[in-house]
């Protein structure tokens, strides 16, 4: 059931009004550090090293004006917490002390600073300026392993498409994920400490900026945009959840008293830059460069609104491309020999070229002991590599029996069928089923088009209490994107295979945060975001997945429509009493989205290579390849997927979270916290589904009972014990400051996909269905169906079937009702072709499943080198346990699978040859053929076809060929 946008609304509302209550009742909790900003602290002393107590300490943000003051206690010690992020002017006052300045003072993104501040003795007019480069700030607390990226570097590196995935690439424990971050189901695109690049959770301003379908990270802002990055990688504090890997946490600038702005453009371009070395020729010029452009340009400005009170800061960028992309497969494999047979093995001389060199060396040492194999051998080579190449062959037919007859040029027909080769095209002209080989584009056009915008405004309510408010909308599409779903690598993918992906992403949040009375601290964060992709192929088509060549026709997994929305609420108290910094807080959300995900809708063949006995039996020669099966229209495999593409998911996340930074002395320090998750996911119940060819029905019990067996569901269980314990211990060695110990380990979880859960419900093999096919048999129309028949268009008695190839002959184990289309080499997904002897896979979650875990862990070392430079050394840790992964929970026991089909077919019109009840196998393989010399037409069609049915016998099935 689809829960309507007022239900999500009301819902909406619950949760802020329970946040609201979290935070104002919560009697001792523990809260989140800062993701947004950084806290200071320090001892106040004078000349001799004593320490001054009620010292006034005021912090002051350069840019905007705004102070907070604290008072130092008794030990001298002061603390402010919750401070922006940014440069500051540190000032103290104390009696018979001149004033201090201290500026400028930069605090980073979840930094804690300490910072020391000596007096002279004197009378307060009198003001001492200290450079805030001469400023000592260590962080002899921080248990975490992180780095943040401040202006400097951000201005300064030379990041490919300045991102904050590239600028998390110069980070030593981050590396490049495998799996891309763009595609049908992108992912982050980076490993942090060995993690899945799903494992990591990215946020802008303390907002969860992640794609919780597929836990990708959405789009951000503009590289201007951006104030600082900080990215951790081990041991963060309980703040931080939904990840085993990093956090990248992306803070935005803000405008200030002045204003400022920027215009800037970056361009690159095929005539100032080398030529792709992997580009192929073109128009038979080397030295001809692809199409090649890249641009950046854009703006941003910023300023008061009322000064020290109000600021607003705007960003745009917009990043368009125009590239190449190349396919360099091998379309030849190899096949560069040829092999001429004339009198007296046959009539007319004929040269049988596109042979491996080992081809037509057993061609040419067979030919003399053993004539009939080695034409036969010879015609099945040479044309498969012809038909795969140009869609047809030259060669005239000297082998009888077969579809093409004999002594006819085979043309743009297939050899064993006769039927024609579909080179049908769509009405741009694109080929949408068989594709020559040759016709593949070497070269096609790559495009980006994409917008960032950010609109920030910061409001000084009073002097406690600061409101930030930010939107963003970034609508982008991407062309040309590279598939690697099956594993492909780059370059095979032809252009037809290759990716449309369109976005829209649309985000608000807006946080308070107020300064109580007792040192407390108050953040609230509301946030929305929706995001909506689309992925497609460039010519949607059946894909052909020819092994070490290409990769041509849709991506299997496409296309895909998916929608989805947030609305997360997080409350975060911060208490600084005398030696703690106690914090407590809660986050909770909502997630609802739609999707449309047609899985292997568009339809697969596979092919590889081929033994050569499989045609010719008792032959020893070398296998037909992967391209010359194609040619022969030899599949490995067939797939499609049928059924209903829609479903929608919601998700309730909430955590609580605890931590307690505990300054036992002056020179240790003990972090530690909790943090519980748990996840409200859809829970789905199954669905009746009545099987179109046999007439079973199963009831939504039947398919219960079926899940039970199995220990499976649709839909994630609920996995209601995921506490997660942290510690995290740091030592000033000497109390200077300079050298420092640290270690942490903790416990921490992911966040599962939903996507898994959406495919769950759908891929349950009642509202989606996936038919597979083998090519046990051969494309006779009265074949028991199998994947020849599919490529063939021999597939008869269904709707969509060709009069002109069928007559009356009907293609038993595939429904009536299914729709075949015919030129298409596919079937309506919306008709599905009945089970029949091949089991479908459903996409089930196991009943035990649990999150995914890692326990983290690191020890270092780090000694302050001068004023600018320290020498850190560190172990680090991660044991990650539970991840997903799919595992084959219902194996074929073939056995059952030849009772159940002698069952469904004894007695059978369907099947007149199936008369017995005994347990045998029905007969239905030709004799073999011995070789020698050429048979009569009837032998030589028993040796090409050994492995086809016999349609008089009507014997068309071997359950023992299922595998």
């Amino acid at each position: 059931m689809t829960p309507n946008p007022s239900s999500i609304t009301k819902k909406a509302a619950r949760i802020i009004v329970a946040a609201f209550a979290v935070c104002l009742f919560a009697a001792a909790a523990f809260s989140q550090t800062q993701s947004t900003a950084a806290d200071l602290s320090g001892t106040v002393v004078d000349p001799n090293g004593a320490v001054v107590a009620g010292a006034t300490i005021t912090a002051k943000q350069i840019a905007t004006g705004t102070t907070r003051t604290t008072v130092s206690k008794s030990d001298g010690t002061y603390q402010l917490i919750g401070l922006p992020a940014g440069a500051y002017e540190i000032s103290a006052e104390a009696a018979t002390f001149k004033k201090v300045v201290i500026s400028p003072v930069r605090l980073t993104v979840g930094q804690s600073a300490d910072l020391t501040v000596k007096l002279e003795i004197g009378t307060p007019d009198a003001v001492v300026t200290v450079s805030g480069s001469d400023a000592e700030l260590v962080e002899t607390t921080k248990t975490t392993v992180s780095t943040t990226i401040e202006q400097a570097r951000i201005e300064n590196l030379p990041i490919n498409e300045r991102s904050a995935t590239g600028f998390a690439l110069t980070i030593s424990t981050v590396g490049r994920d495998n799996g891309r971050p763009i595609g049908p189901a992108p992912t982050s695109g980076l490993n942090i400490g060995g993690q899945r690049g799903r494992s990591t959770l990215v946020q802008v301003d303390g907002a969860d900026f992640t794609d919780n379908s597929i836990n990708a990270a959405r789009s951000t802002v503009s590289m201007e945009a951006v104030q600082e990055y900080q990215v951790t990688t081990n041991s963060y504090m309980p703040e931080f959840g939904r990840a085993t890997g990093g956090i990248v946490n992306v803070v935005t600038k803000r405008g200030g008293n002045n204003f400022h702005g920027n215009v800037f453009g970056f361009i690159r371009d095929k005539s100032i830059q080398a030529r792709n070395a992997f580009a192929p020729i073109i128009d038979g010029d080397p030295n001809k460069k692809p199409a090649y452009t890249r641009t950046q340009y854009g703006g941003t400005f910023g300023g008061p609104i009322a000064r020290d009170r109000s600021f607003f800061f705007l960003s745009i960028e917009r990043r368009a491309r125009h590239e190449s992309g190349f396919f360099t497969g091998d379309i030849i494999g190899g096949a560069t020999q040829s092999v001429t047979i004339g009198a007296p093995f046959l009539p007319v001389s004929q040269t049988f070229n596109g042979l491996t060199p080992a081809q037509a060396a057993f061609i040419q040492s067979t030919l003399m002991t053993n004539p009939s194999q080695a034409i036969a051998y010879a015609h099945l080579a040479s044309v498969g590599s012809q038909t795969a190449l140009n869609g047809g062959s030259t060669l005239i037919n000297f082998l009888p029996g077969l579809g093409v007859p004999q002594g006819s040029v085979i043309g743009p027909r297939f050899l064993l069928s006769g039927v024609p080769v579909p080179l049908t095209r769509n009405t741009a002209g694109q080929f949408v089923a068989f594709r020559p080989l040759s016709q593949l584009q070497r070269v096609f056009p790559i495009s980006e088009g994409s917008i960032f915008t950010s609109a920030r405004f910061d409001q000084v309510l009073n002097d406690n209490n600061n409101l930030s408010v930010r939107l963003g909308y970034n609508p982008g599409t991407l062309t040309g994107i590279q598939d690697e779903s099956q594993n492909q690598t780059m370059g095979q993918n032809d252009y037809s295979r290759t990716g449309i992906q369109q976005i829209k992403d649309f985000s608000f949040g807006a946080s308070l945060t107020s300064v109580w009375p007792r040192n407390m601290l108050n953040e609230l964060y509301v946030n929305y975001g929706r995001r909506d992709a689309k992925f497609d192929s460039a010519v949607p088509s059946i894909a052909h997945q020819i092994a070490g060549t290409g990769f041509v026709g849709s991506n299997p997994f496409s296309p895909v429509d998916r929608r989805e929305n947030r609305i997360q609420v997080r409350d975060n108290i911060t208490w600084a009493p005398k030696d703690h910094t106690v914090k407590f807080g809660v986050d909770l959300g909502t997630i609802y989205g739609t999707a449309k995900f047609e899985l292997n809708f568009p339809g697969l063949f596979n092919f590889g290579s081929q033994s050569c006995s499989t045609l010719i039996t008792g032959c020893t020669g070398p296998a037909f390849t992967p391209i010359q099966t194609y040619g022969l229209g030899f599949p490995s495999a067939f797939l499609q997927g049928f059924g209903d593409p829609n479903s929608s998911l919601t998700n309730k996340p909430m955590a609580f979270f605890a931590q307690d930074t505990w300054r036992i002395r002056r020179n240790l320090t003990l972090n530690y916290g909790v943090r519980y998750d748990i996840e409200f996911t859809k829970e789905y119940a199954p669905t009746p589904f009545r099987d179109p060819l046999t007439g079973i029905s199963l009831s939504a019990a039947d398919i219960q009972v079926a899940q039970d067996a199995l220990n499976v569901t649709q839909g994630f269980p609920r996995d209601n014990n995921n506490w997660a314990p942290r510690f995290g211990f740091a030592w000033d060695a000497r109390g200077n400051g300079k050298t420092v110990v640290r270690g942490a380990l903790g416990l921490f979880y992911d966040h599962p996909l939903l996507a898994v859960s959406f495919n769950s419900n759908i891929g349950d093999g009642s509202q989606q269905q996936q038919a597979t096919l083998l090519p046990i048999g051969g494309p006779s129309p009265t074949g028991l169906f199998n994947a020849f028949q599919v490529f063939h268009g021999t597939v008869c008695g269904v709707q969509g079937s060709n009069p002109a190839i069928c007559g009356a002959a009907v293609t038993p184990g595939v429904a009536s009702s299914a729709q075949y289309l015919f030129g298409y080499q596919r079937f309506n997904p919306g008709t599905f072709t009945g089970f029949g002897p091949i089991l479908p896979f459903t996409l089930n979650v196991a009943k035990d499943f649990q999150y995914p875990e890692a326990v983290q862990g690191n020890l270092s070392i780090e000694q302050m080198i001068g004023k600018n430079m320290s020498l850190s050394a560190s172990y680090i840790m991660v044991n990650a346990h539970h991840l997903g992964h799919p595992q084959d929970v219902n194996t074929v026991n073939t056995d059952n699978m030849r009772e159940n089909f002698r069952r469904f077919a004894v007695n059978n019109p369907a099947f007149p040859g199936c008369t017995s009840q005994r347990r045998t196998l029905p007969r239905a393989i030709r004799e073999p053929f011995d070789g020698g010399v050429l048979p009569d037409a009837d032998g030589e069609q028993r040796a090409l076809h050994r492995r086809y049915p016999r349609p008089d016998r009507g014997q068309q099935y071997d359950g023992r060929a299922v595998r």
